[in-house]
């Protein structure tokens, strides 16, 4: 047992020391060049560019290795006023037949981070455009109604979602008013009943966000399909009754 620990703890420190590789960040390159062209943009269809977004090209290793694989920062740079950056770089071994991309956004304090990830880019003279959506931060009010559960499969849930354009922004996390009782945005048979429950966590701006609605009571299902447009930097509110009232 002491030496499965003790290998255990010497695996954690030097998978802890692993460092990404930023020696060749930025390298000029002149020819046998790849190069990615990369669209930062924001709102519905990702329509507006967003211009001074810092973009962050980077290949990562295959992870099944001992310390999880190489890591190689490629390029690093700024979008124009177009939302445009483009990064010309010579691969330095086998990122092109290994691993993948990863192309990472951000914007200013009032933008969710976001990251795109490319698997299948095999050609080192490549040209690939591609577009990272990154949304602009909202915030969003769910209210939950009149939640009276009389039998064993009655059910209340609201499922909250944004189109992301294929990039993988942060999950969106929701707060109750009362997460001491209600620390979940879905509700079951054994949970107290409420007149009022909110909750409150941030969404994309100037797009929609998108939800499903599902109520379960006295053996009629329900499900409903919506969405809230909330402009950015502003509060959207939706309310939902579980006697089949919606906003």
């Amino acid at each position: 047992m002491k030496r499965t620990l003790y290998a255990l703890l010497v695996l954690l420190l030097l998978t802890s020391c692993y460092k990404r590789d930023e020696s060749h960040l930025n390298e000029v390159c002149t020819s046998g060049c790849a190069v990615f062209n990369i669209r930062v943009g924001t709102g519905v269809n990702s329509a507006t560019p967003v211009s001074g977004a810092f973009v962050d090209l980077v290949w990562e290793g295959p992870k099944q290795e001992a310390l999880g694989g190489p890591s190689i920062d490629i390029a690093t740079g700024y979008t124009n006023v177009d939302g445009m950056v483009s990064f010309k770089f010579k691969p330095l071994g086998n990122e092109f037949t290994q691993g993948y991309f990863n192309i990472s956004a951000k914007g200013t304090a009032d933008y969710l981070p976001s990251y795109r990830t490319t698997l299948q880019v095999r050609n080192p003279d490549t040209v690939l455009n591609t577009t990272v959506h990154l949304s602009s931060m909202a915030y969003l009010k769910f209210v939950y109604k009149n939640f009276s559960p009389k039998d064993s499969a009655d059910f209340f849930d609201v499922q909250p979602y944004f189109n992301t354009y294929g990039t993988n922004p942060p999950a969106l996390q929701f707060t109750s008013s009362d997460a001491k009782n209600y620390p979940n945005m879905f509700f079951f048979s054994n949970d107290k009943p409420f007149d009022s429950v909110t909750f409150v966590g941030l969404t994309g701006g100037n797009e929609y966000t998108y939800f499903q609605v599902l109520i379960k009571r006295n053996g009629i299902r329900i499900d409903h399909k919506d969405s809230i447009y909330v402009a950015k930097g502003t509060m959207g509110s939706y309310r939902v009754d579980y006697q089949h009232s919606f906003q």
